[in-house]
């Protein structure tokens, strides 16, 4: 029968990474983490969401006619106050805060 030899030849030191290698893997999970958490995140969709079932009419003005009138149909149909829809018709169509309507005027109606 055959016997081996066995050499001692010491302890020897653990490899060490070297330090961009470890950078990069730290940067790489940061990254994945960073990712993870902005879709993770409800935002972007709802907002999506809210847009898509936003509806919205053209509203031709006639003569004399008001934004008090335009709203009035409005505010009955969602229940909202007539102040609100007449503030949101302000400001979606970019009027000012004493707004003179022409005829022929095309005003957008958000419901």
């Amino acid at each position: 029968m055959k016997t081996m030899k066995i050499y001692d030849h010491g302890l020897t030191k653990p490899k060490r990474k070297p330090p961009f290698r470890t950078l990069r893997t730290g940067l790489a999970i940061a990254m994945a983490f960073g990712v993870g958490l902005y879709l993770g995140s409800a935002t972007p969709w709802s907002q999506a969401e809210t847009i898509a079932n936003d509806t919205a009419i053209i509203h031709v003005v006639d003569t004399d006619e008001t934004l008090w009138e335009i709203a009035g149909p409005v505010a009955d149909k969602t229940g909202q106050d007539i102040r609100e829809v007449i503030y949101q018709i302000q400001v979606n169509n970019g009027l000012g805060l004493d707004p003179t309507l022409k005829p022929g005027q095309r005003l957008v109606i958000r419901y």
